[in-house]
This record gives structure tokens, sequence and C-alpha cells, in this order.
């Protein structure tokens, strides 16, 4: 099935830019946002993924996570 959609002008430029980004044609790119949109929420497991690699990346201990995560949470507590 075809759809056309008219994009507005102040758009475009955005959009050809993540296509490049993502190796897709425009077409292409919108397809696998509306797609991707269409699907649902996303699994946690998969929206951590990356940070779960930069962690094991960097080395650091549980330990280490745990004191990061803590120090972040009492700035946060001091700040509200």
């Amino acid at each position: 099935m075809t759809i056309e959609v008219a994009i507005p002008d102040e758009l475009l430029p955005s959009l050809d830019q993540r296509s490049r980004k993502a190796g897709l044609e425009r077409g292409e790119y919108v397809l696998s946002v509306l797609s991707r949109d269409l699907s649902g929420p996303r699994p946690f497991d998969e929206i951590l993924s990356g940070f779960r690699e930069e962690v094991a990346a960097s080395g650091m201990s549980d330990e280490e996570l745990d004191q990061l995560f803590e120090a972040a949470r009492q700035d946060s507590l001091q700040d509200r």
C-alpha cells in the first residue's frame, strides 16, 4: 500500500540527516520510524542495552555502579 504524506519543508533537513545517519533512503527511514512507533513500547531490556554495554566496557564494578547511583540520588534529593 502506498500513502502520500506532505512533509513540511522545515522538517526535511532533519529527516534527511537522520536518514543518512541510519544509512537509509528517506522513505525507508520514514517506514522504519513508523514501524517502530506502531510496534508499541520497547522492552526495558532493549532500552537499557546501550547503557549496559557502556558499563561493561568501562570495567566498573557493581559496587562502583551502586555508589554512582547513590551519589546521583543524594544529589537529586538535595536539589529538591
